[in-house]
This record gives structure tokens, sequence and C-alpha cells, in this order.
């Protein structure tokens, strides 16, 4: 998946956009996460729908968790992260976490 995602930001290299570098990715991880709280908050009736349904809304927060995804992977793809390895690691802390805070280390 990661392949493909470098392959699509390449495609907006020769469109002119600015070169898509893990920097450049982080800075609009940050965009992205804030469409996906204006969706939420459109969703809890909390924002202006904009005269969505329901469902519509829904369409558009799985789109935004999509590029949330996206600018993830990519930047672990180009800083040769093992996303699967850190997932796997982040599960074991939490893990470890939820037995200390329950006192079953």
């Amino acid at each position: 998946m990661s392949e493909q995602i470098a392959k699509i930001f390449k495609e907006y290299d020769k469109q002119g956009t600015k070169t898509w570098t893990y920097d450049v990715a982080a800075t609009d991880l940050q965009y992205q996460i804030g469409s996906l709280s204006k969706r939420i908050l459109q969703m809890k009736k909390l924002r202006f729908n904009e005269g969505l349904s329901d469902s519509e809304i829904k369409d558009k927060i799985a789109d935004e968790l999509a590029d949330v995804l996206a600018e993830t992977l990519f930047i672990a793809r180009e800083l040769d992260i093992d996303i699967v390895d850190a997932w796997d690691k982040m599960l074991q802390s939490d893990k470890k976490k939820i037995g200390e805070r329950s006192g079953n280390k």
C-alpha cells in the first residue's frame, strides 16, 4: 500500500505541487486531522453540516481517515519505519499500561 501512496505523491510532483517529503506530509497531516475533526463535529451536530446528510458526512469522514492514513504511511515509508512493527510495539505498550493501571503487572 505504501508504494501506491508514494506513486500517487510522485504524480502530484509532476503537476507542479511542492515536492512531497516526510516533513511536508507531516505539515499536511495537521490539515487532514483538522478536516477530520470538522466532519466529526458536523456528524455530532456541533458544526454547520453544509446541507449534507449523515450518510454523506460519514462518507467524508471515511475519506478524511484515508487521507490521515495515507500521510502516516507516507511518512513511515520516507523514514524507513516498519509501521507494522511500530503498531505491534504500541499495542504491547498499551497492554502494559493497562495492566499497570489495573494492578495486573
